[in-house]
């Protein structure tokens, strides 16, 4: 289960990001080249949270970047974002600590 307390950070190393008008595109790395078979690609507020994310940050401080930005329920918006941090675990797009 994810905690917003704990904080999260991209893994720099696994992936490369490009930002595509709305869309962030991500290719994962193996051995250092591109995987373009398993390139994943970001709505503009799956973007926004790897960018907050780009530096060590907690789920909460992302939970409060984000609802400065859009016009949300914070409830709503604190499910949404956990969702995503434990996808983006999963598929070591970031890590944990804590």
């Amino acid at each position: 289960m994810i905690e917003l307390k704990n904080i999260f950070f991209v893994n720099p190393d696994r992936f490369v990001t490009r930002q595509m008008g709305n869309e962030m595109v991500l290719v994962p790395l193996a051995n250092n080249v591109a995987d373009m078979t398993s390139v994943l690609t970001l709505n503009e507020v799956g973007g926004d949270i790897l960018k907050v994310l780009e530096k060590p940050t907690t789920g909460n401080d992302v939970v409060e970047q984000l609802f400065l930005r859009y016009d949300v329920n914070k409830k709503v918006l604190e499910e949404d974002v956990k969702a995503f941090l434990a996808e983006a675990l999963e598929k070591n797009v970031i890590q944990q600590i804590g």
